[in-house]
């Protein structure tokens, strides 16, 4: 185990002392307490950084290779297949696939949530909520005018004793109140 300060571990790795505190907060970097300093062991924290490092921004999985194909996508790594499927040794493989399946999944939901937005503000759907609230009224008017239809027939159908003009009168109320509700319907929808 090789336990070097800091600033060694940022010029080993090639990089800015900021960089290095930043792989710090993030809990990629081992660090362990000697002679009351705070040191780095070297092997751990390349292991630990070259295990949680984003394999979409490591160019030897994400560059062509001479027929054009990258050795890793989003795509194989999700089938499975492939030569995202094949371990290289290093252990790497499960957390890199692991890393890739997460963000595809985050990704096709985060397209899901945009398209549904998109959609709603274009007014192709509308909310759960807007749904029922219309649904609820319309239903209300129905039973309202359906109710009183008996109220208003009663005396029409009553005096009248020729059956073919109760049928046209019925049909006529009939017919009325279709268009009240379709109307009210087109209310509610606008």
């Amino acid at each position: 185990m090789t336990v070097i300060t800091k600033s060694e571990f940022a010029r080993k790795i090639n990089r800015s002392h900021q960089y290095v505190s930043a792989l710090i907060k993030r809990g990629r970097v081992v660090l362990t307490k000697q002679d009351g300093r705070e040191m780095v062991e070297l092997e751990a924290s390349l292991q630990k950084i070259a295990t949680t490092a984003d394999p979409a921004n490591d160019p030897s999985k994400t560059m062509p290779r001479a027929d054009g194909r990258t050795a890793q996508s989003v795509g194989m790594a999700l089938q499975g297949g492939g030569p995202a499927s094949e371990d290289d040794g290093t252990g790497s493989h499960s957390s890199s696939s692991a890393y890739q399946k997460s963000r595809a999944v985050k990704e096709s939901y985060t397209a899901r949530l945009k398209k549904v937005e998109f959609e709603e503000k274009m007014g192709k759907i509308i909310s759960k909520a807007g749904a029922e609230k219309a649904a609820f009224g319309v239903a209300r008017i129905l039973r309202e005018k359906l109710k009183a239809l008996p109220n208003r027939l009663a005396p029409k159908v009553t005096v009248e004793t020729d059956q073919k003009k109760n049928f046209i009168t019925l049909t006529n109320e009939v017919e009325s109140v279709i268009k009240e509700i379709q109307a009210a319907i087109a209310d509610l929808i606008t």
